[in-house]
């Protein structure tokens, strides 16, 4: 195997996983000593593309990846922001974080709801990849026996795969018989599904993968199983394909998406929007099938790197070019799923060029960084939106949830006279030197994931008070279950939690609404007030409010009122 077949292969698999072993990369890169892979993995590292651990790699986040994960904002301290396809629970919140900021949402490669459109047509460009492939296999004389590899998670990668398929079938004319695989976007699962499927089918000629990884690793399969197939894919991301495209080889064909094009696109849009402009709902990026035969008019070998033909990229951008102002002081934030993936590299070195000659700021971030930051700053609203409802001289039960320990935080800025019990040890390190707060610990297990005392020994207290209110942040909230939680003994705490409690406020951010954890703790009953934030669905609130609870959202403006005098439409929510 060449030297940069086993480097996509590895930086691929950093790509799906954050740290891989040695054993691991050995997996993908079958019949390579492990004293050349610790070689490539010596000069990856030296060329900023990794970091070497004990026994493998790790994912390396910095600017040597061509992608800078960086920190010069606050998180959701942008005025446009670019999305692209990500987790779909994560991509929600990321959605709500543009809309409370008040901030223009560009969704890159897919649709996403409140999004702008940045993309190619899927499936009308993969359709005539598929009418292209279907001449080159007809005028062979062959038969087509078609392998898909699919990553059905995503809607652009499924229109890719239907619009292949469907543009095939119509060219070709003749009997087609389709196999697909579902690799779920991981490498290993890709390599394992295709070569079980080689094996049982050694007939299949023809193959088509949603992306550049996809495709190089199953024409390396193809080969170590002997097999001489045509291949095609959608994507064009990096040099490892055109050099496989460029070799004549069995890659035959690649609908390239231009991530180059695409990035400066993006900002050029946004440019466009704040100097008044409009962009309408979607922008359409060129895709262009390109070939051994035509490579050469797009994109240019030099100094062994892959660049697009300068006045070809002038001619794509050329219809999008905003030609306006300067836009200094905006920022333009960028969420990444996959910060070493060639396509996010390339997509962020476009845009981070483009942006600095039009005077804008790029901020390009992780997305799960991000989301965990958003997530954070919700749960610091709903605590201080519960601790509101605290009047002085009330007892409380706080559990050890980390909603609990910023509604201590809450609590302990606001200074009122209070009786806390606990079993959380963060929130009795929170509030040990406050003024005014008599704190008390229960018994019980120390947990440490969780730095809280848990089993049925924390009854012992419980059992001999009555307090005011419990505070419990749960693993899951959902009408039909109730609170939940995925540990049997965190649930039996906050069962006899809430039997110790007149009232119970449950603090649950959107992430956690309509989630059931394996353990069920407590059923929602007109006793319990939830406090949540705008994320949450609109379903999820109404169904919330049918079991008698009350359901406020902190984020939502206004005056936060006493659960006492809570009406049915404040319940409802929007």
């Amino acid at each position: 195997m060449i030297k940069e077949k086993r480097e996509e292969l590895i930086l691929g698999l950093l790509c799906e996983q954050s740290v891989v072993s040695l054993k691991e990369i050995a997996g993908v890169c079958d019949d390579v000593s492990s004293v050349t892979l610790r070689r490539d993995l010596v000069r990856l590292e030296e060329e900023g593309k990794l970091t070497r651990t004990r026994g493998g790699a790790k994912r390396l986040e910095s600017a040597k990846t061509n992608v800078s994960v960086s920190d010069e904002a606050a998180p959701g301290d942008f005025d446009a922001l670019i999305l692209p396809p990500v987790k779909g629970a994560w991509a929600h919140t990321l959605r709500q974080q543009a809309i409370r900021k008040g901030a223009l949402l560009v969704a890159e490669s897919a649709p996403q709801l409140g999004g702008v459109y940045l993309g190619p047509r899927n499936f009308a460009e993969a359709k005539k990849l598929g009418v292209h492939a279907a001449r080159e296999i007809r005028a062979a004389g062959d038969r087509a026996e078609v392998l898909l590899v699919a990553l059905e998670g995503l809607q652009n990668t499924r229109e890719r795969l239907n619009g292949f398929r469907e543009g095939f079938v119509e060219e070709f004319g003749g009997a087609a018989n389709f196999r697909t695989v579902n690799g779920r976007g991981l490498l290993k699962e890709v390599m394992r599904q295709v070569s079980d499927v080689f094996d049982a089918h050694p007939e299949i000629n023809v193959v088509f993968g949603v992306n550049d990884h996809t495709i190089l690793a199953t024409l390396e399969l193809a080969k170590r199983h002997d097999l001489f197939v045509s291949g095609y894919s959608v994507g064009g991301e990096g040099g490892n394909l055109f050099s496989e495209l460029a070799s004549g080889g069995s890659l035959r064909a690649v609908l390239a998406l231009f991530p180059e094009v695409v990035g400066s696109v993006a900002i050029d849009s946004i440019c466009t929007v704040f100097d008044g402009g409009s962009i309408g709902e979607e922008i359409v990026t060129p895709a262009q099938v390109i070939t051994a035969d035509n490579l050469d008019s797009f994109y240019q070998h030099e100094d062994e790197v892959w660049q697009i033909v300068p006045d070809v990229r002038q001619s794509l951008e050329a219809p999008f070019s905003y030609k306006g102002p300067g836009i200094e002081g905006r920022t333009i934030g960028f969420m990444l799923h996959y910060p070493s993936h060639e396509w996010y590299r390339g997509l962020a070195a476009a845009m981070r060029r483009r942006a600095a000659e039009l005077g804008a700021t790029l901020v390009t971030r992780n997305a799960e960084d991000e989301v965990a930051e958003e997530i954070r700053a919700i749960k610091r609203q709903i605590a201080a939106a519960a601790a509101d409802l605290i009047r002085p001289g009330e007892a409380l039960l706080l559990d050890g949830g980390e909603c609990s320990l910023y509604f201590a935080e809450a609590i302990k800025e606001i200074g009122r006279d209070l009786k806390i019990y606990t079993n959380a040890l963060s929130v009795l390190e929170c509030l040990a030197d406050a003024r005014n707060l008599t704190v008390y610990l229960t018994g019980g297990e120390y947990r440490a994931s969780t730095r809280s005392l848990v089993g049925p020994s924390v009854g012992s207290l419980l059992s001999t008070i009555r307090v005011d209110h419990a505070v419990i942040s749960p693993d899951g909230l959902s009408a039909g279950f109730g609170l939940s939680f995925d540990d049997e003994r965190s649930a039996l705490v906050c069962g006899r939690f809430c039997a110790a409690a007149r009232k119970v406020l449950v603090l649950a951010d959107h992430s956690v609404v309509g989630l059931e954890g394996s353990v069920q703790a407590a059923r929602l009953t007109g006793e319990h007030t939830v406090i949540t934030d705008v994320g949450t669905l609109s379903a999820h609130r109404i169904e919330l409010s049918t079991t008698g609870s009350s359901v406020v959202v902190a984020d939502e403006g206004g005056e936060m009122s006493d659960p006492e005098e809570i009406g049915t439409e404040q319940r409802v929510g929007n």
